[in-house]
């Protein structure tokens, strides 16, 4: 229930231009992956993100708790290293890092 209530985030984020010129439609499965892992889900289409990022939050991905697990939703922690350098002095991190985007399925 709660997942339903987070508004616009319930896949991979992407530019509406920048899907269209990779033939990605809203829904379709892809597969993000990054030099350490690989995730996938939905694509969810919006103009206002910039056509190089993609968006994915991470909070649903930690520790896979059965209630986590039925959200469906990709998380972007398996695909970010956890690196000294990257972390402040609150525990907070850098969530950037360099991915592929591969489209696997049509629409849900």
């Amino acid at each position: 229930e709660v997942a339903d209530n987070i508004a616009g985030h319930g896949g991979v984020i992407m530019n509406t231009g920048r899907a269209r010129e990779l033939g990605i439609e809203e829904g379709d499965l892809v597969e993000v992956a990054s030099p350490i892992n690989k995730t996938k889900g939905h694509v969810v289409l919006r103009q206002g993100i910039r056509p190089d990022t993609l968006l994915m939050i991470g909070q649903f991905d930690h520790w896979k708790t059965p209630l986590a697990k039925t959200f469906h939703v990709p998380s972007m922690n398996k695909l970010t290293p956890m690196l000294i350098d990257l972390t402040d002095s609150t525990g907070s991190g850098s969530d950037l890092v360099r991915v592929s985007l591969r489209r696997i399925g049509g629409l849900r």
